[in-house]
């Protein structure tokens, strides 16, 4: 011993047992690594599936608006060409009975700004019609076209010349919509057929 402890190979021993206690000791950490590394490895190939299936349902969701945007503009154009036969339907339907009555003017949708836009507008220089076609009008919507036309007439006195008339004329008329157009001298007709008479 006393020749080893001269040589240094009790304190080589003692070097290597505590090299081989470190390498046991890292030997554990690095095993404890692996199935830390592969639980995440699990972890993020589960996240990838989810992932993918969110894509997927993604995929069928962005086909769906498609569809139901598809469906819109198909729904907006149809309005649009309803809307437009309902103001020629009014324009036709309001010139025929003003001819009824021995008054010829031809009428139309007319703009006069950004505010004011009417479906129905005409004048003859003696008597001007003018109005809103709407498919359905209750006592409020015979309010605010009589609002709205006077307003224009206020901010546009030379449009309006000789007797002005005001008109509505909708498809379906609510309860109470003739009594409020007769009211306040608004000319309603539901559907081509007069409800009342124009004031000439």
């Amino acid at each position: 011993y006393a020749v080893m402890g001269l040589l240094g190979i009790v304190d080589l021993r003692n070097a290597v047992s505590d090299l081989v206690s470190a390498v046991r000791a890292l030997t554990e950490e690095v095993k404890g690594l692996r199935t830390d590394v592969d639980e995440l490895k699990n972890r993020v190939s589960s996240l990838e599936n989810r992932v993918s299936r969110v894509e997927e349902r993604l995929d069928r969701v962005e086909g769906r608006l498609d569809r139901v945007e598809a469906r819109l503009d198909r729904i907006d154009r149809t309005l649009e060409r309803v809307i437009m036969s309902l103001e020629e339907e009014a324009n036709y339907v309001v010139q025929y009975y003003l001819g009824q009555r021995g008054i010829v003017i031809k009428t139309g949708p007319a703009y006069l700004d950004s505010r004011y836009e009417f479906d129905i507008y005409g004048t003859n220089g003696r008597v001007t019609v003018v109005g809103e076609a709407k498919v359905r009008a209750g006592p409020d919507t015979v309010r605010e076209v009589n609002d709205r036309v006077s307003e224009a007439m206020r901010q546009f006195p030379d449009r309006f010349p000789g007797t002005v008339v005001k008109v509505l004329y909708c498809m379906r008329a609510l309860p109470g919509t003739m009594e409020e157009a007769n009211r306040l001298g608004v000319w309603l007709i539901e559907s081509a057929r007069e409800i009342n008479s124009p004031n000439l």
